[in-house]
């Protein structure tokens, strides 16, 4: 089991637009990808972290599983505009993926 991370930092002033924007991703291309059975949670900066980040956490089986999520997620044009969408309100260069093996 992995822990797939995509961490972002909003713009300053721009956190709750950006987590916004997060939440349609979820509701409007997530939704036609299967997100809801990867415990999708979103995250932000807190204590020891900048509060500028954003953090979107997918649980999923094995690596296979989230390369079959990003090859679906790459057939949505809906995708690519959401893309657009959000990028006023990030810091670029931000976007990072980690994947965690979850130890049980």
């Amino acid at each position: 089991m992995f822990s797939a991370r995509w961490q972002i930092d909003a713009k300053f002033g721009h956190k709750q637009t950006a987590l916004e924007l997060m939440r349609k991703w979820e509701r409007e291309i997530g939704s036609q990808v299967g997100l809801a059975d990867l415990k999708f949670q979103l995250m932000t900066g807190s204590v020891g972290a900048r509060e500028a980040t954003i953090e979107a956490h997918h649980q999923v089986e094995s690596l296979a599983q989230l390369e079959a999520l990003f090859a679906k997620i790459a057939k949505i044009d809906a995708h690519a505009k959401w893309g657009k969408e959000l990028e006023p309100y990030i810091v670029s260069g931000t976007s990072l993926w980690q994947i965690f093996r979850i130890v049980e």
